[in-house]
């Protein structure tokens, strides 16, 4: 459409309003349920004395892209004339944090920086650029908790309590803690005869490994298998081309079932001999025992030896949680042991672990669980009705008493000052009170609170406004 103003002819395209797949638009109720999210695990961390971070949204992406699994590969890169580095978003709040602890090493002279073993909480956006569908965004919410500077199994205890304590904080009963161990994996690669070849170095065949078991969830055992069979290509040099004889092995590995200290009984009849496969075993073993410890339900966590996670830099014990009703949804909270991460900035090992909530997967099962549908629509407490145009005034110093009784306040601004019309405005915004006063109540020094929710109405003075509160 094209209109002349001015001697001009100004075209006014009308644009959809639409946003980009993967993305999502937080509406109020949905913005305070995050909100409650976010501050029920930061409430959980805090209490275990996981100090409050944050780092840029924004990383250089030499920090970001040494990882080569899925994940890694799914960078959004930023344009920018301005930076001799090219720049990147960050897919999640583990490297970032990595990159940080290399960063601000201890000083003891000056007192600054660092002090380990150290306990972090972190949360924020992250970015990935994925295939968006049911449960998976291209921007997501993580909540991030991370214990840096210990190998003990202590600290991969502490993490899976803390998931556990945050699900359960939200009313999130049905969901199951999942855990394995990288090193017994490595020790499945070792029994599968996986070794160096023409095009591929068998650490990258490895890595191809565990990001096909990782799988095992969504495509299923056979199509796992198949994957592990498959012949490298050009474009596949590290496809781990496993012969007959090693994937009965894994088929073996992966049909372990069973209680936890008999898996773990089982898992080292298979691995006698295979030296990493047994420090893996035997973490497991360690971390079961700490669990009972602190008091973990052990119905919440099982053993389950193809929960590899995807992200090559986890070398230890892994966890993946998972709502036992909500499947489909995927993993709502993991992690694992990463003791290698930092060596990329500092040349020096440094033991790690953490675990990271998805917040939005989380607010999209207590959306389907109806969890969240006690949730305010607005952050309104209290609405004063504008009844009439001449008394805005007394409105405004009506709105300011209840603000200083610690309620959030506003003055209607509905053109229609009927009380009809104010009212069902009121309903519709879904304020919990609404104070009426017309000019006679006014003049009277009166004015009147409903409540809306159990529909009790009662006449005040206006300085008992407070009390009332």
């Amino acid at each position: 459409m094209s209109k002349k103003t001015g001697g001009r002819n100004m075209s006014k395209e009308i644009v959809k309003p639409e946003k980009p797949a993967g993305f999502i638009d937080y509406l109020t109720r949905d913005y305070l349920t995050k909100e409650r999210i976010l501050a029920k695990g930061q409430e959980v961390f805090r209490s275990h004395g996981y100090d409050p971070i944050e780092t840029p949204r924004v990383e250089f992406l030499k920090t970001l892209s040494s990882e080569q699994s899925d994940t890694g590969k799914q960078i959004f890169t930023i344009d920018s004339s301005q930076d001799s580095q090219s720049l990147a978003l960050p897919f999640d709040h583990t490297v970032p944090f990595a990159r940080l602890i290399a960063s601000y090493p201890y000083n003891s002279k000056d007192r600054t920086g660092i002090v380990m073993p150290w306990r972090r909480v972190a949360c924020g956006p992250v970015f990935r650029g994925e295939r968006p569908q049911a449960g998976r965004y291209r921007q997501f919410y993580q909540l991030d908790a991370d214990i840096v500077g210990t190998s003990s199994m202590i600290a991969d205890a502490e993490i899976i309590k803390m998931m556990y304590l945050s699900l359960s904080s939200l009313g999130l009963n049905d969901f199951l803690i999942n855990i394995s161990n990288r090193k017994i994996l490595n020790g499945l690669a070792f029994v599968a005869g996986i070794k160096d070849r023409e095009n591929a170095s068998r650490e990258d065949i490895v890595k191809q490994m565990f990001r096909i078991l990782d799988k095992v969830e969504k495509i299923g055992k056979e199509k796992v298998l198949e994957e592990l069979g498959r012949k490298p290509g050009n474009d596949s040099p590290d496809n781990p081309a496993l012969p007959q004889k090693a994937l009965k092995k894994v088929e073996f590995f992966l049909d372990l079932k069973g209680e936890n200290i008999k898996l773990l009984k089982e898992c080292k009849k298979m691995f006698k001999g295979v030296a990493d496969a047994e420090r893996g075993i035997e973490e497991l073993g360690r971390i079961l025992d700490y669990l009972e410890a602190m008091n973990v339900p052990e119905e919440y966590v099982k053993i389950d030896f193809s929960i590899a996670r995807g992200l090559d830099y986890y070398d230890g014990p892994v966890m993946e949680a998972t709502l036992s009703d909500l499947p489909e949804i995927g993993s709502v909270f993991s992690g694992g042991r990463y003791n290698d991460l930092v060596k990329r900035f500092t040349g020096k090992t440094l033991p790690a672990v953490g675990a990271s909530m998805g917040v939005d997967r989380v607010l999209l099962a207590m959306n389907k669980k109806g969890l969240a549908k006690n949730d305010r629509v607005t952050i309104t407490e209290v609405l004063v009705l504008r009844l009439d145009s001449e008394l805005n005034r007394e409105y405004m110093e009506i709105a300011e008493e209840v603000r200083s009784a610690g309620l959030n306040c506003e003055v209607s601004l509905l053109e229609d000052t009927s009380f009809q019309g104010q009212f069902n405005y009121a309903l519709k915004r879904g304020v919990e009170y609404v104070i009426i006063a017309g000019n006679e109540e006014l003049k009277r020094g009166e004015i009147q609170i409903k409540n809306l929710r159990t529909r009790k109405q009662e006449s005040l003075r206006r300085e008992e406004i407070k009390k009332y509160f």
